[in-house]
């Protein structure tokens, strides 16, 4: 079982990675967006001045590529820690699989 600091460290450095994750991811998507769209993404895509078309398109693809960062950068964190501290990180450890019949 791991103890508060083990769990406080996870904390620090699993947050740390999904947060650069989601800038980095968010600042390459407005940058794939200008260079796609020759435009400006929407500033807040829930002004009604947006068209839906845009405002779904930009909430579609800063979501994927804003998730799929933050879970790369996650698993690649995960990884580093199991390198580390030869467990897995705090709350992610697997439940065991009984073999016995039920």
């Amino acid at each position: 079982m791991a103890g508060p600091a083990s769990k406080m460290g996870w904390k620090i450095v699993g947050g740390a990675a999904t947060a650069l994750a989601g800038t980095a991811a968010s600042r390459g998507v407005t940058a794939a967006y200008r260079k796609i769209r020759k435009s400006d993404p929407p500033v807040n895509p829930a002004d009604p001045e947006t068209s839906w078309a845009e405002a779904i398109a930009w909430a579609a693809l800063s979501g994927l590529a804003i998730g799929l960062g933050r879970l790369a950068a996650e698993r690649v964190a995960a990884r580093g820690w199991v390198r580390a501290t030869g467990s897995p990180p705090p709350g992610m450890l697997r439940p065991e699989i009984s073999t016995s019949e039920n």
